[in-house]
This record gives C-alpha cells, sequence and structure tokens, in this order.
C-alpha cells in the first residue's frame, strides 16, 4: 500500500463481494461483506486497515482483513 492513503474498514468491505474474514482489537467477525457493514460497529468500522489478502480455500476464495491495533 505504498503511496496510497490507508482505506477504513468501511471502506474496505464495500468494495468485497466475496466473504471475509475481519479481525479487529475487540472481536473476529466472518460473514458476507454487507452483512458485516450492518454487523460491525462504527468504530470499529473507523479503524483504518493494517493488512489484507485474498485467500483460497478449498476452491473458496475470502479476504482476510486485519486492521490497526489500538494501544
Amino acid at each position: 500500500m505504498k503511496g496510497e492513503a490507508m482505506e477504513t474498514l468501511r471502506e474496505a468491505l464495500k468494495k468485497r463481494t466475496v466473504e471475509c474474514r475481519v479481525e479487529t482489537p475487540y472481536y473476529f467477525y466472518c460473514g458476507a461483506p454487507c452483512d458485516l457493514l450492518k454487523e460491525i460497529s462504527k468504530k470499529e468500522l473507523d479503524l483504518k486497515v493494517h493488512t489484507k489478502r485474498l485467500e483460497y480455500l478449498f476452491g473458496d476464495k475470502r479476504w482476510d482483513i486485519e486492521t490497526e491495533q489500538i494501544n
């Protein structure tokens, strides 16, 4: 992500169409991006994405997204 502004979790989920696994400092979430946008708190959706990668598990795709950690 060099040269790019870090996106928020909300922005990252809006771009995704396949199942996501999201890790925040508070909780782990799994599900469809549209459902996660409703389930995850506003506070967590405003966190910056630290890493994201597309994983292939037994033929299925899933985004693994981690947010910044709160100190």
